[in-house]
């Protein structure tokens, strides 16, 4: 049975864990943009990585502050995001984004039943 506390912190860890997710994807627009040259000037892609990047960032930060969760899981899927920015459009490798953002997910879901002691 969850108490209020137990309510509360299983929210908050959730809005932390889909506001990650959003932005791990947001960033992972901005790569597929920038490889095939999409932006109209190069300030433009900048402007917009660094702006992405920010934002996964501070999501990020959100969940390693606390020793539990899926740290692990989230540091993988932004080492896979950190990949895709670096490579043009034939060496982006999606498959192995797709997959760390999938692990990600499966961990939130064990972790948050944990918070509710499902």
């Amino acid at each position: 049975m969850s108490t209020p506390t137990t309510l509360t912190l299983y929210l908050a860890r959730r809005d932390a864990y889909a506001a990650f997710l959003s932005a791990a994807d947001q960033e992972s627009s901005v790569c597929y943009w920038e490889a095939e040259a999409r932006y109209e000037t190069s300030e433009a892609a900048i402007a917009a990585r660094d702006e992405a990047y920010a934002v996964t960032r501070d999501t990020c930060n959100r969940i390693m502050v606390e020793p539990t969760g899926p740290q692990k899981e989230a540091h993988a899927l932004v080492e896979q995001l950190r990949r895709l920015g670096r490579a043009d459009t034939q060496e982006q490798d999606w498959a192995s984004f797709k997959k760390a953002r999938e692990v990600f997910v499966h961990a939130c879901r064990m972790h948050l039943n944990e918070v509710l002691g499902a």
